[in-house]
């Protein structure tokens, strides 16, 4: 199997996994790691507990049987304090002692050596000119005592496993002066039963704090998942609740959005059949008044003819701002531009414009508010600029028409216009109204070289084929 292949292989096995994971509950997958923690954690604690109970009673085994052979052997090996040898009389007393006492049934073998590392007894064969390390005699020869488990043989022909082998300094009687090194095997059955029966103690506590440990988490667990799914459930519930109302709310913001479209071009319908009324109405009985007058004496006649023919400007010019050219059918540039013709055939000034192409799919609404404005600005810039410099620019970006009509102003020659070309006015603040209605903004600043300029934004919601805004 080569590399690639090993490795899409343990990706697949790791990527399983990790989907049989996460399919687990939360309180099982808790459950899992918290019990593979404590665990662990039990392991180590009891290997850790059981290596130092061990040490601790093999130190201190070696220490009570080096002071049991130091005080049996320093009288026989005084003369190594001033020599590197034992005679052969020593020897013997060493060994009948070794014989005659307990020392014997704990001991398989001793060895002695020299304050200088050289090896002067042994009770089993050894090596001619065997010596000590430098490093473990410069610790005994600091007064401590080594000990070690060996399991094989040391010479005498016989393997002894499970021998505690420890190093000791055998001390001159009273004093702390160290005149050689004893180095024996004890038999370690005692100490390894004792060690066996405190690994059982140490492990069945392990075991029952272990077990204790992970009865309360499993608890605590339980109860913390039964917790977090009531909690799921709740917060699904709500979730659910404020999608709903998410719903109903974008729903009523369609209609207020229908409404305010709807009521904004049911306005212009209005004005339309107010002007409509009064160009069927009162201009009519005005005209009518008119065809009637040579009846009447002269003295009466002409004042009477002045003040119809006021009231009848008045009239016509109010009707025909209220009522608007038929732009259902024109495309939002074109409803602009209509305004603007209107305004130049009206007063008979020039504009300039500067219209950028704007989306086809417009509302009705904005249409007929952009009309307006249009028509109010440039009808309020003639009467208070005579017309002068007057501009529309229109852009559109981010959703939104902005619509831009300005003038230069009064010049010195300023005069009022024929009153015969003054039209009935929206006015400034209706037109901020009807902008405002539909969520849009208006701002006059005036301009560093003179005059004025109307800025209008009306922010557009294309019509959806399917929902109709």
């Amino acid at each position: 199997m080569d590399g690639a292949e090993y490795r899409r292989k343990s990706v697949s096995a790791l990527d399983r996994l990790r989907r049989r994971w996460t399919a687990q509950s939360l309180e099982r997958r808790f459950t899992i790691a918290a019990s593979l923690v404590v665990g662990l954690s039990m392991v180590t604690l009891g290997y850790w507990v059981e290596r130092r109970i061990r040490n601790g009673w093999e130190q201190g085994m070696a220490e009570i049987g080096a002071h049991y052979l130091e005080a049996l052997l320093a009288p026989h090996v005084l003369e190594l304090e001033h020599a590197d040898a034992l005679t052969e009389e020593s020897k013997q007393r060493i060994q009948a002692l070794i014989a005659d006492s307990r020392l014997g049934q704990r001991v398989t073998m001793i060895k002695i050596w020299s304050r200088s590392g050289q090896l002067v007894y042994s009770t089993g064969q050894a090596k001619e000119a065997a010596r000590l390390q430098p490093s473990r005699l410069a610790t005994l020869l600091e007064g401590r005592v080594l000990v070690s488990i060996q399991n094989d043989s040391h010479g005498d022909g016989r393997d002894d496993p499970g021998l505690l082998e420890s190093y000791a300094p055998i001390y001159k009687p009273g004093t702390r002066t160290i005149v050689a090194i004893g180095e024996f095997y004890e038999v370690s059955h005692s100490l390894d039963r004792e060690v066996v029966q405190l690994r059982y103690a140490t492990w069945f506590l392990i075991l029952n704090v272990a077990i204790i440990i992970g009865f309360l988490l499993s608890l605590t667990i339980r109860r913390a998942s039964r917790t977090i799914s009531s909690q799921q459930s709740l917060l699904a519930a709500n979730l659910a609740r404020a999608s709903a109302l998410a719903r109903r709310n974008n729903m009523l913001r369609r209609a207020a959005d229908r409404a305010r479209l709807d009521s904004a071009v049911s306005n212009e319908v209005y004005l339309a059949r107010i002007g409509a009324d009064l160009h069927d109405g009162p201009i009519q009985m005005l005209s009518l008044l008119m065809l009637r007058l040579p009846d009447k004496p002269p003295e009466l006649r002409a004042p009477l003819e002045r003040l119809i023919q006021q009231t009848l400007a008045e009239l016509r010019n109010l009707s025909a701002g209220l009522v608007l050219p038929e732009i259902r059918d024109l495309s939002p540039s074109d409803t602009i531009e209509a305004a603007i013709k209107r305004h130049e055939q009206q007063t008979g000034t020039a504009v300039g414009r500067n219209l950028v192409d704007l989306p086809e799919q417009m509302p009705e609404a904005i249409r007929f508010c952009a009309f307006r404005v249009v028509q109010e600005a440039l009808m309020n810039g003639y009467k208070h600029a005579q017309g002068r410099g007057q501009h529309v620019a229109t852009r559109f970006a981010a959703e939104t028409l902005e619509i831009v009509i300005s003038d230069d102003g009064p010049g010195n020659e300023a005069q009022q216009p024929e009153p015969t070309l003054q039209r009935p006015r929206l006015g400034l603040r209706g037109l901020e109204t009807r902008v405002k209605a539909l969520r849009g903004s208006l701002t006059i600043t005036p301009q560093p070289q003179g005059g004025l300029q109307l800025r209008a934004l009306l922010p557009v919601r294309r019509r959806s084929p399917t929902t109709g805004l």
